[in-house]
Parts: structure tokens; sequence; C-alpha cells
């Protein structure tokens, strides 16, 4: 309506423009989401979570740990969402039968990891694939850059927790009774085959991605591909299973019926009054069929057949894309309109005044700041990649690498680090 926005402005916000291609990062982020939640429906979280949980014994302490390092694991090579949404669920489940109320110490060590660790991969946050596109940044290059850094904090943030903020027994107690002996494993092993599927995809994929990230083929092309290898074998599996069940179900039926009493049957006839014809074309007369009811009828039938891929597919991120293709959008009008410049020409005095420790510090608190105070930290990433771009490509002095690099992998810890995710933290207020 105001012109502020034309038809460039959206085409290059949706295509791509100055590196970033938010079509490509949106295709990698919906495909790997899909590997993991259809990982996380077979049952495999929960069958490892319970797994941990036998190791570490009736020991509070030593469960902690264990879970700990185990979200930071999970967090690594999946990323936060599917490890918060899962997890919770687990913790929640696991924190009531041992009697631990509150959970709090058990919910902020997983909200602590899994943030933690979706910093390392670039396929683990959609924040870290802006990144990488917007500076050419090869997936092995980022993961060298950011895996110490992780391994500090990871290692830093446990006593932190432990000693510092949960240090009351009563929240991280210093013996569990729980007995998860007597749990079967096909209770949460759902679908065993799918799992050692889905695990040997998900690795293969993640190694091709780093692999062929220097040579530059587009990342859709790597992880589109198994993603529809994974759905396809979701619905051969779901078809399966109802065929089955649908087989047994008309099997346990009783074949012979009972005899009829025809004598019985013919008073019956005898004393039933037959309607007239209009009156019993008012009682079977069907009510016309709108596209919504058929819709419904048709879509129900679909999630009776395929219910692990209805599901997944609820599961999926999905309203992440209009809001992120907005995101860019925007950002990309405000490039247009000068004012992402002034904002690099702000940074650019402050780089001039504080050097390379103050890009550090300084992208590191705008990252955390921003990414809360816009509620998302994929739009807050967009704004300060392209602020960074700008103040590189008009600097009238070589930039140093290391001040280059500084703010670069700054924004992308403060992203991961300083984004409060009100979604999931809502959802273990719910669970817990």
């Amino acid at each position: 309506m105001t012109g502020a926005i034309d038809g460039t402005v959206i085409r290059e916000g949706i295509v791509g423009a100055n590196g970033v291609k938010p079509l490509n990062i949106m295709a990698l982020f919906i495909s790997l989401a899909y590997l993991s939640i259809s990982l996380d429906a077979t049952g495999l979280f929960r069958f490892l979570a319970l797994w941990v949980v036998r190791k570490g014994g009736s020991s509070g302490r030593k469960l902690y740990l264990y879970l700990y390092c185990f979200f930071l694991v999970c967090g690594v090579f999946v990323g936060n969402d599917p490890v918060i949404l899962s997890g919770t669920a687990f913790l929640a489940y696991l924190t009531r039968i041992s009697g631990i109320t509150p959970p709090t110490a058990w919910i902020f060590a997983q909200f602590a990891a899994a943030n933690m660790a979706s910093v390392v991969l670039v396929s683990s946050n959609p924040t870290n694939l802006v990144l990488s596109g917007a500076f050419s940044l090869t997936f092995l290059t980022y993961t060298a850059h950011c895996i110490l850094p992780f391994l500090a904090a990871a290692v830093f943030v446990y006593p932190v927790l432990v000693v510092g903020l949960f240090r009351s027994p009563d929240l991280i107690p210093r013996s569990i009774d729980v007995i998860f002996e007597d749990i079967d494993t096909g209770v949460t092993l759902v679908d065993q085959k799918g799992a050692v599927f889905g695990s040997i995809l998900v690795l293969i994929t993640l190694g091709v991605l780093v692999g062929t990230s220097a040579i530059g083929i587009p990342v859709w092309e790597v992880t589109v591909p198994p993603a529809v290898m994974m759905l396809s074998r979701d619905l051969h599996h779901d078809w399966t299973r109802h065929r089955r069940l649908s087989l047994e179900k008309l099997q346990s039926r009783p074949t012979s019926q009972p005899p009829v009493n025809r004598a019985a049957h013919e008073s019956e006839i005898e004393l039933h009054q037959i309607p007239s014809r209009g009156h019993q074309s008012s009682l079977f007369t069907a009510p016309p069929e709108t596209l919504l009811s058929w819709l419904t009828r048709y879509f129900g039938v679909v999630s009776v057949t395929f219910r692990t891929v209805t599901t997944i597919v609820e599961r999926l991120p999905l309203a992440l894309l209009p809001f992120a293709f907005l995101m860019f959008i925007l950002v990309q009008a405000l490039a247009t309109k000068g004012w992402v410049e002034v904002l690099a020409r702000w940074w650019a005095a402050w780089i001039d005044k504080t050097g390379v420790l103050g890009a550090i510090g300084g992208m590191g608190f705008l990252a955390c700041i921003a990414c809360n105070v816009c509620g998302t930290n994929i739009g807050a990433t967009i704004l300060l990649a392209r602020v960074i771009q700008l103040w590189i490509s008009n600097s009238s002095n070589i930039i140093d690498t290391r001040t280059r690099d500084g703010a670069i992998y700054a924004l992308a810890f403060g992203s991961n680090y300083g984004f409060c995710d009100r979604k999931a933290f809502m959802f273990a207020l719910c669970s817990s």
C-alpha cells in the first residue's frame, strides 16, 4: 500500500541476495527437521534416555550428569527443538515418578545443553545456516571454530547448574529410587527397523553435508532426497501396519450368523407399518456433501491410515516458513532504504574504538539482546549478519581477520546461547 517494499525486494527476500538464499535454507531446515522428528517418532530418543537413566543408577548427581551429557550429544546432531520437545516430556515423567518437585534443575539442564549444542553444526539451527550462507563458510570451517568454545561452555555451565543455581538436595537429590527394569524395549522403541534406518540416514546426510560444503553443492540437494526417502519409508510402514490391523480385525469377526426365527420375523413384518413414499424419502435423503465435509472425511481417513506421517507433519515447524520469509523480506527492505547501512556505520565506529574485544563482546551482547527483544533469533541474526556484511564491504581499511571472524562467530554463539525459546519453555511448564 505504501510502496516501501516493491516486487524486487520481495523477490530478493525469498529467492536470496548477498549470499543468503532463504529458499535453500528453509528447504534444508525442514528436511532435516523431518528426519529428526521421524527418528524421534520411532521411540529412539526415549529408548536412549531410559538407557542413560539405567546407567545412572540411584545416584541423583550421577544421573543428572549423564542426562546433561546425553542432551549435549543429541543436540549436536539433531538440534535443540527435537531434544527439548521430546526430552521435556521424558523429564516430566522421570521427575514425577521419582518424586522430584519441582523439576526446575532438570529442565534447565536440558535447555542449557540443547541450546549450547545447537551451535556446533551448521545444520542444527537455521541461524547457523544464515551465517554460513552470508559469509561463505564451509560446514567444516564453521564447526572447527565453534567446537572448542562449545566444549568450554559445556564444562563451565555444569558446575554453575549443580553448585551455583541448584545446590538444594530437593532439586537434585543425592539418591533417586527409579525402577525401569520392568519396562519392555518394545514399549519405548516402537519401530526398531525405522530407528536403525533413520539413524544411518541422518549420519550419512550430516557426513555428506560436511564433505560437500567445500565444493559449492547447494545444501538442499543433499538434505531433501534423504527426507523424501524417510517419508517414503514412513508411508510404507504406516500402510503395511494399517493393512495388517485391518486384516486382523476382519479375521476376528464371527463368520457364522445365529439362526433367524422365521415365524417371529414374519410377524414383525406383518405388524410393521410401511411409511408413505414421501415420508420415506425424507428420512433417507442425505444432505449434500460440501467441499469442507469431504476434506474433513478425507483427512480423517488419511490420518488413521498414515498415523506416523500425520504425527510428524503436525510437529514440523511449518509455521516458521512464512515468518522467516517475511523477516528476510523486511531486512532486505531495511537494507534497500539505507537503515542497515546506518547501523553498519555505527558498528564500524564501535570497532575503531574497541578492536577485537569489542567485536566479540559487542556482537555477542547485541545478539543476545536483539534475539530476545525481536522475539526470535532468526530475524535478529538476519539483520546483524547484513550489518556485518556492509561493515566488511564498506570499510576503507583492511579488516583484521580476527576482528572479522570474532564478530561472525560471536553472532553465532549469541543467537544460539542468548535466545530464550518461549515456546519450548511454555511446553516445559505445561508438562511439569
